[in-house]
């Protein structure tokens, strides 16, 4: 039978994603759940919301509480921009210079309506 070795525990052992960055366009669950885990392994998440709005998990509350966004943007940085606007559009192809991944769940063809589609996005980061 094999042996089992105990690893030594380094609380400054580099993360398994550390040195990623994650541009996190998703709204609700399934996007926010994805990013919540990358950043648990230590990938740098900036969540970007809509202004005077956020993302609409702040709104899901349970006894007024919103859970849902705190357990769901933990280990997140956050950012407000409109992607619609050019100031926005702007902000967030510059971030997009500087990432690894971009998550997002539009309905199809939102981004490219934005101006933001693959290709666009290809020319400012071939590594996305």
């Amino acid at each position: 039978m094999a042996q089992i070795h105990k690893r030594d525990y380094r609380p400054d052992a580099p993360a398994p994603l550390d040195g990623v960055r994650v541009l996190d366009l998703s709204r609700l669950v399934a996007g926010n759940a994805l990013t919540h885990v990358l950043a648990d392994y230590g990938a740098e998440v900036i969540k970007v919301e809509r202004p005077g709005h956020g993302d609409d998990l702040r709104n899901w509350r349970v006894d007024g509480i919103s859970i849902h966004w705190k357990v769901y943007a933990r280990n997140k940085k956050s950012i407000t921009l409109n992607p619609r606007s050019p100031a926005g559009r702007d902000l967030l192809l510059r971030l997009v210079e500087g990432a690894q991944v971009l998550v997002e769940n539009f309905l199809p063809g939102t981004l490219e309506k934005w101006d933001l589609g693959p290709d666009i996005l290809a020319a400012r980061n071939p590594g996305l």
